[in-house]
């Protein structure tokens, strides 16, 4: 049999190999997505806590944001400032 013949069997097996190992892998370690095992408190919430814990996530993330804006507006000033000092 030529050679290529025999690399391509190796790939192909390698291949084959490589593939159930990694079926075995997910197997034995899933990832850590699950389909509703970590929020399937969220519905057996009532609707008002659901909004409720909605509505303090938002506000969580909108301060958030404006403690990043002004940060950033700050680092800005700030080097501008220097700028000012080292390039009259």
């Amino acid at each position: 049999m030529p050679v290529a013949v025999w690399v391509l069997v190796a790939v192909l097996v390698v291949s084959a190999l490589a593939g159930a190992a990694a079926v075995w892998w997910e197997r034995r370690r899933p990832s850590s997505f699950t389909r509703g095992g970590d929020l399937a408190w969220w519905g057996l919430l009532p609707a008002e806590e659901q909004e409720a814990h909605d509505l303090a996530a938002l506000d969580a993330g909108e301060s958030a944001e404006r403690l990043a804006a002004e940060k950033a507006r700050q680092a800005a000033e700030r080097a501008a400032a220097i700028n000012v000092l080292f390039r009259p």
